[in-house]
């Protein structure tokens, strides 16, 4: 009886060193390091490409028009404007800084304006502005988000199409939406309250910043 009992104990104590040991060897095993973001860098090709377009320019009597034409060949040679590129124009002669300069990207004078409100700002608006006021059903308020989904989705195509140029979409192609977004939410409401939902949409609108009737 205790020859057993020794034995069972004998065999727990190994079983014991052995869990210990498999939890060593677990936590002491090497951690892979985390590899670094790959940096983008100018090919050879890219590289060559650079050279050649400025070889048709002169970098000590560079000009506005000429430094806007270089941007519009790289852009052409997808080429893009980053410092990756800065060592490549650099070789071949010119100030990279110079020509941003000379020829500032679109949009740089509109960096400080804030960002337009994302789909689901937007959204919220429609429900706190619109819905409640309406008392809408739920089905009523799903037909209203669905239509203004809509309307807002190809709002910001044609905003996207027109660029860096900051003015809203021409009125002849917004007006469209606006009647398709509008007969789709008529469908569910009464005449007494559509009206009060035109009502309620014309005064959410932002206002303009140029004073003008609010934006859509």
């Amino acid at each position: 009886m205790n020859h057993l009992i020794f034995n069972i104990g004998r065999f727990s104590l190994v079983s014991l060193f052995l869990l210990i040991t498999v939890e060593v060897n677990c936590n002491t095993q090497t951690r892979e390091p985390k590899q670094k973001p790959v940096e983008q860098t100018t090919t050879a090709e890219q590289a060559q490409l650079i050279k050649k377009i400025l070889s048709g320019y002169n970098a000590t009597k560079l000009t506005a028009e000429e430094a806007k034409a270089i941007h519009g060949k790289f852009r052409e040679a997808g080429i893009h404007a980053g410092p990756e590129n800065d060592a490549a124009i650099k070789a071949a002669g010119f100030d990279p800084d110079q020509l941003k300069k000379l020829a500032p990207p679109p949009n740089a004078d509109r960096k400080n304006e804030p960002e337009p409100p994302s789909l689901e700002e937007r959204l919220k608006i429609v429900s706190e502005k619109i819905c409640k006021p309406l008392s809408l059903t739920a089905i009523q308020q799903e037909t209203v988000n669905k239509a203004f989904i809509g309307f807002y989705t190809e709002m910001d195509q044609l905003m996207n199409a027109r660029g860096d140029h900051p003015a809203p979409p021409d009125k002849s192609k917004v007006d469209p939406l606006e009647k398709a977004r509008n007969a789709k939410i008529q469908q569910v409401m009464t005449a007494e309250k559509f009206k009060k939902f035109l009502e309620l949409e014309k005064e959410s609108r932002p206002a303009r910043p140029d004073g003008g009737d609010k934006k859509r």
